[in-house]
């Protein structure tokens, strides 16, 4: 199955990854994709490949990095509305270009908060459809803050981000494409 925003084109599908069963959620958009690998129960970001930019001549077919993670970045098992959470791993940064291995942390938004489980209504192709029980969680960084809607067997399909109090960006599913 894949889905569209306004940005990007997502797929999900089963794949391998470090050598364990794999969710692997691909993105492409603007000249760049990428292939991000959760554990199958979705909760252990295992790793990120990165695609050459196929705008300046990369190989779009092939990734320029791999980012592993050994602890993995992990969403908790339970949570309430309301608790806070640290989403933080350590692993290796393989540069294939370079043929260079790096250490590496988790860069991305770290302090989570649980808020809770809502319904989204969006438009999917000019229809309305309302996405039940979503798990929306807000995270921080200094005067930065994200919110994401995440459905079932979709994975992210609301998103805004914040500086300080203003939206910065919003993006949210707006068509389906099923196999």
């Amino acid at each position: 199955m894949s889905w569209s925003t306004a940005d990007e084109t997502l797929t999900i599908e089963q794949a391998t990854f470090a050598g364990q069963p794999a969710i692997k959620v691909n993105s492409a958009g603007g000249g760049v994709a990428t292939a991000s690998y959760y554990d199958v129960s979705g909760r252990q970001f295992l790793g990120q490949d990165r695609y050459g930019i196929s705008a300046w001549g990369g190989d779009a077919s092939k990734p320029v990095m791999t980012d592993m993670f050994k602890p993995a970045p992990t969403f908790p098992q339970t949570a309430r509305p309301g608790d806070r959470f640290q989403y933080t791993g350590k692993g290796e940064r393989t540069h294939h270009v370079e043929d260079t291995v790096e250490p590496l942390d988790f860069d991305g938004f770290s302090d989570y908060t649980f808020v809770g489980f809502e319904n989204v209504d969006v438009e999917i192709d000019g229809q309305p459809r309302t996405f039940k029980d979503t798990c929306h969680v807000s995270a921080t960084f200094e005067d930065n803050r994200i919110e994401g809607w995440y459905a079932a067997g979709f994975g992210r399909i609301k998103f805004e981000r914040y500086m300080g109090k203003e939206l910065f960006m919003r993006d949210e599913i707006e068509s389906i494409d099923a196999p």
